[in-house]
């Protein structure tokens, strides 16, 4: 049995310094809650509940959900790494240079069906892989996209599964281009359908890797490695008769990688980018509507802007609202205080942004790197944020102010120094039903959490 740091179970609810403009230091604050080894990775804690450190979270599984690469692929063959520093190294592939490695895996995604939950991951062995968590997380389907390729981003919605990955046209047969196909879960073996700019002359959907997927009602909309985002509509007569998605806008501003895009309100896009920036959108007319950075004074989205304070000579200028890192994911969280969305960045900070005029409204920081974030519910309900960083280890939070915890709260972290995570960063996490959450990683892994207990809120 074991517990991050030696202390109690209960106690040190400390929570680091915020500001509205960045920093990624997290100050040392501790967790409120330091997790039973024996308990969250084998179930079995012999102290019951005498034991001193929390019972709050369980490890049913983890999934080597990719195939191994030879050294030489790891070390040559990566093409574009979406969360180089900006020097251009790789800032956290921690396992890049020993032989034979997993394949990291970019993404996960969930099927509901008919009482079923089955899982998808996909990885830069360029496979997507079908999970069945009702017969002990067995690989039930796995599917090529491209050898060599990499599959960068998954998304199942309305009982479709999109698949975002790199591939080759017939047209290009020596360039990488960015590929989207498109599944109907209904009708499996039915080769799917392809999203293309122009069928002739240009069938593909992007001119590099797709990395951030949305859809809303029978639209999707599809970012890529280019810094460019395209809106798509299904339309029956597309395809030969046979019904397919057709190209309605394209959205230019980002100048690098796509990495989130959160549709608010049915017509409001965000999006958000390696270059940093943060961008709001009016999808019917493709607008770029507010653009977000670190030189953003006070708040967006055509409320005034605030002048800043007389400056005397030699002083350093303020910090502005936005990140100084890559900001790489977008979540929206809806609440009964409004509607916010949730950015993360290798600035080491997750924001909370007003989702209807942009106004910054909490900045958090987590003293390292945040590379995916998802939202998830105790087991009374009360909103989580699950924060997946550079290191491989997973930050809980609490969002909302409760009569024992301010906003965003530490709660609990997981590592594989005391407990288990990943080793390498944790690319992508996703919530599931039954309180349970799936986290893809660097390392090759998807690790499949159950929250169990209760976390004091």
């Amino acid at each position: 049995m074991g517990g991050e740091g030696g202390g109690g179970g209960g106690g040190g609810g400390g929570r680091g310094n915020s500001s509205s403009g960045g920093g990624g230091g997290d100050h040392g604050q501790q967790p409120k809650l330091k997790p039973c080894r024996d308990f969250t990775t084998g179930n079995n804690c012999p102290h019951g509940a005498n034991c001193n450190f929390s019972h709050a979270l369980k490890l049913h599984v983890s999934l080597e959900a990719s195939s191994r690469m030879p050294n030489q692929q790891q070390q040559h063959g990566g093409g574009h790494n979406r969360y180089n520093g900006q020097n251009g190294q790789n800032r956290y592939n921690n396992n890049q240079n020993n032989q034979n490695k997993l394949a990291p895996v970019s993404s996960v995604a969930i099927w509901e069906s008919g009482g079923q939950i089955k899982i998808f991951s996909g990885s830069h062995d360029g496979y997507w892989r079908l999970w069945n968590t009702a017969a002990n997380f067995t690989k039930e389907f796995e599917h090529c996209m491209m050898t060599g390729g990499k599959v960068e981003t998954l998304e199942v919605a309305s009982n479709y599964l999109f698949c975002g990955f790199e591939g080759s046209a017939q047209i290009l047969p020596s360039a990488k281009v960015g590929m989207v196909h498109v599944w109907n879960l209904a009708n499996p073996a039915d080769p799917p359908l392809e999203l293309h700019m122009d069928a002739q002359h240009a069938p593909y959907a992007h001119a590099g890797s797709v990395s951030a997927f949305a859809t809303v009602n029978d639209a999707m909309i599809s970012g890529g490695h280019c810094g460019v985002i395209r809106t798509w509509q299904f339309d029956q007569a597309g395809n030969g008769g046979k019904g397919g998605f057709v190209l309605r806008k394209t959205l230019h501003g980002h100048a690098s990688e796509v990495t989130g895009l959160v549709i608010v309100g049915g017509n409001m896009l965000w999006s958000s980018s390696t270059d940093q920036s943060i961008r709001l959108w009016d999808l019917a007319t493709g607008e770029c509507k507010y653009l977000i950075t670190s030189a953003t004074q006070g708040p967006t989205g055509g409320q005034p802007q605030p002048q800043p304070p007389q400056q005397q000579p030699g002083q350093p200028q303020p910090k502005g609202v936005g990140h100084t890192g890559a900001v790489t994911d977008l979540v929206l969280f809806e609440s009964p205080q409004g509607t916010f969305v949730l950015s993360s960045s290798l600035d080491g900070t997750v924001k909370a942004w007003n989702a209807t005029d942009g106004q910054c409204m909490f900045s958090e920081g987590h003293g390292q790197g945040v590379v995916s974030l998802a939202l998830s519910a105790d087991l009374k309900g009360n909103p989580l944020l699950l924060a997946g960083l550079e290191s491989g280890d997973i930050m809980i939070r609490s969002i909302l102010q409760t009569p024992s915890t301010p906003p965003f709260c530490l709660l609990v972290k997981l590592s594989n120094k005391y407990t288990k995570s990943h080793d390498g960063a944790v690319r992508a996490i996703r919530a599931g039903p039954s309180n349970t959450f799936y986290s893809a990683g660097d390392d090759g892994k998807v690790n499949v959490w159950q929250i169990a207990g209760d976390f004091g809120l």
